[in-house]
């Protein structure tokens, strides 16, 4: 049995759903809406896609996101696998664990924009580049979010949506407009990076890969094309706090202060300061207002886990936000967003200042770093950080009316199904099934929810039944209540 085909949704609301950020977040966050049919525009005050971004490698959580949506292989098509996974620059097994995550990718972070442009623009998302939100109006929590906006001609005019997100990264206006205080740890963390020109046959061990430096700062060297090093260098003590432009010669005395040594560079393509700040908003939802991504949390991007944190946002809150505008949603749903992603934005911030504080200052962390690496030998300990490190351990404390006591600790509730489950790419959730008579009741049972929920028969390896909602989470299993009561929980009245 294969998964069952989805009939045309309605028509979404006059006033289209607002994105502010044209990063990795907003524009997963538009794919997501756009599969569900939702008219959705994206305001981004650059003009042009960012030609250089920091980031240069994503996690297995973020792959698991790109293969529920077709999208994974076309960026491994475009980078390497990861070698592995570490904590603070302590080096992990993810080898040792059964099954093993899905491998993480060293890629520039401009590929997976353009790759998620690109899916956006086949799905009809409107991209309006030049586009500054200078005010907001939130209106009356039944009536449109009018922004106003500034062009780069210097125009203003104004925009109305049925609802906005601010995807806008960790200095986002619309966080600020809406007044969503930002309270954080304090952590300040300041460094460069940029890509180096270089015969990567000539570079010395230590300037590739990444490495903690005992002095206190952390270097890293991962090739971003041919004869392309992406360099970043942090220093771990006080933040200078500045962003902009770097030269050759700075960026080769920040390398040679953490290495030893500068860089065999012929030349450089671009490289520039950047500062990272902790924080975690107080809430991800005011009216018809939202936040995802780095204007919802911010914390520094070390191994990946920012941006899957980020994507998790996004695909977290794309069908719920959709199931609001379709006008299907069960009650509390998109209130569900906040309460779920709120305590996974601040659990990945505490997890990266727990990095930091294994790092600075280097003098006094000698010790314990000593001791959390012999503890990283230890097989579950390998197995929780490994999981964290790499954004595949979420789970959310779902519930389904009427389920038994207890049910909360099976361990597929609120986890995400596991491989390989074949989730529907165009944005419904999944009813699993097993095979034979068996699955025939459900099968009968889940046509009425046909346009929100797939059907199909669980593969070898796979747990069934359950019911796995858009963003790949497990909501109902056996001995989780009625799977009627949980499609309708999920997935509102039946057509």
């Amino acid at each position: 049995m294969t998964a069952t085909a989805a009939p045309d949704h309605p028509e979404s609301a006059a006033d289209p759903v607002v994105v502010v950020g044209a990063g990795p977040t907003g524009l997963m966050l538009a794919c997501e809406l756009a599969l569900a049919k939702v008219r959705t525009v994206v305001l981004d005050r650059r003009t042009e896609p960012a030609e250089h971004a920091p980031g240069q490698a994503v996690n297995a959580a973020v792959m698991q996101l790109l293969d529920q949506r077709g999208l994974g292989d076309r960026l491994r098509e475009q980078g390497m696998p990861l070698p592995g996974a570490h904590f603070s620059l302590i080096w992990l097994h993810p080898e040792l664990l059964d099954p093993q995550p899905v491998r993480g990718l060293l890629v520039p972070q401009n590929r997976l924009e353009a790759l998620l442009e690109r899916r956006a623009r086949e799905l009809g998302v409107e991209l309006r580049r030049g586009q500054e939100v200078t005010g907001l109006d939130t209106g009356t929590g039944d009536g449109p979010v009018t922004l106003r906006l500034r062009g780069a001609d210097g125009r203003e005019g104004e925009l109305t949506a049925s609802y906005l997100v601010g995807a806008d990264g960790t200095q986002s206006a619309v966080r600020r407009l809406a007044g969503i205080p930002f309270p954080g740890s304090g952590w300040t963390v300041a460094g460069s990076v940029g890509d180096v020109e270089v015969d990567l046959a000539q570079l010395a061990p230590n300037h590739l890969g990444a490495h903690y430096v005992d002095s206190g700062g952390v270097y890293s060297g991962a090739p971003a094309g041919p004869d392309l090093l992406r360099v970043i260098t942090t220093g771990l003590g006080p933040a200078a706090g500045s962003d902009g432009p770097v030269g050759l010669p700075e960026l080769q005395s920040d390398i040679k202060e953490l290495t030893g040594r500068e860089l065999p560079a012929r030349g450089l393509r671009w490289a520039e300061r950047f500062t990272s700040v902790s924080g975690n908003a107080e809430r991800y939802r005011h009216g018809r207002v939202l936040l995802a991504g780095d204007a919802a949390h911010s914390f520094f991007p070390l191994g990946g886990l920012r941006l899957s944190t980020c994507l998790q946002d996004a695909v977290n809150l794309g069908w719920k936000l959709a199931a609001q505008v379709n006008g299907w949603a069960p009650p509390g749903l998109l209130d569900s967003y906040h309460d779920e992603r709120h305590p996974e934005g601040e659990r990945a911030r505490a997890a990266l200042d727990a990095q930091l504080a294994l790092m600075e200052p280097p003098g006094r962390t000698a010790g314990v770093r000593a001791l959390v690496t012999r503890l990283a030998g230890l097989e579950e300990v390998n197995r929780h950080l490994v999981e964290l490190v790499t954004g595949v351990d979420v789970r959310y404390a779902v519930t389904a009316p009427g389920a038994d006591d207890g049910q909360d600790t099976h361990p597929l509730i609120g986890r995400r199904i596991p491989d390989p489950a074949p989730l529907p790419h165009d944005g419904r959730g999944l009813l699993l099934v097993p095979e034979g008579t068996d699955g025939l009741p459900l099968t009968d049972l889940a046509a009425g929810w046909a346009d929100r929920v797939a059907t199909a028969v669980a593969p070898d390896g796979v747990p069934a039944p359950a019911l796995v909602r858009p963003d790949g989470h497990v909501v109902w299993t056996t001995g989780a209540g009625e799977p009627a009561a949980a499609l309708a929980r999920w997935f509102g009245e039946p057509s």
